[in-house]
């Protein structure tokens, strides 16, 4: 039982990093499979294989690379939606194993690919809004918020990662603690960008 749901929460984790940056997360469960440090579901083994590989390391060099132009990265970012919730429903049924494929899939489609697309949209919305910012910083603004969503994106694969090793527990916690994270730092932008400016007198 307690392994199910760590199972649930690593996936939940997985779909979070999924939902910031597309590729990342992919490429990382490629990785670990390809070096037979984790072993795939029998219905998922072609995320662990060579071309799969080569693949997602010209994707993830690409979003990363795009990101980083202004303006353009957030209008492909926003155009990516529909490949966060692929991403977020395979991530999703990875570590639910070679269970009922559909229990599997029905949840990771729901839970995992729903939440990703959450995310990502959310994301983007704030990459957008602050946008204004990122202009009149002459881009170091954007420079700094491209790097912090790699580095989300990576806490959150280590995260889900502990949570298989050292239990459930530890990654319900972790995962309460980015969603507080999330919600705190959406109500500041919201707040700040919906203040009424000062008219000139």
């Amino acid at each position: 039982m307690n392994e199910s749901i760590a199972a649930v929460i690593a996936g939940l984790l997985l779909s979070l990093s999924a939902g910031v940056r597309v590729t990342l997360p992919l490429l990382a469960v490629n990785l670990l499979a390809f070096y037979h440090e984790i072993v795939l579901p029998q219905n998922m083994t072609w995320l662990g294989s060579e071309p799969t590989l080569v693949i997602l390391s010209v994707a993830a060099v690409a979003e990363t690379v795009v990101h980083f132009i202004p303006a353009a990265g957030t209008i492909l970012k926003g155009a990516a939606t529909p490949l966060a919730f692929v991403a977020g429903t395979l991530l999703m049924a990875v570590p639910l194993g070679d269970r009922n494929p559909l229990f599997q899939w029905t949840l990771a489609a729901f839970a995992g690919g729903g939440l990703a697309t959450l995310t990502h949209l959310g994301v983007t919305g704030a990459r957008a809004v602050t946008e204004p910012a990122n202009v009149a910083s002459v881009g170091i603004f954007g420079l700094v918020w491209n790097v912090g969503e790699f580095l989300l994106s990576l806490l959150l694969m280590a995260l889900s990662g502990l949570c298989l090793l050292l239990g459930w527990i530890v990654g319900l916690l972790a995962l309460l603690a980015v969603v507080a994270l999330a919600l705190i730092v959406t109500l500041k932008i919201l707040g700040r960008w919906s203040r009424p400016k000062p008219t000139p007198g």
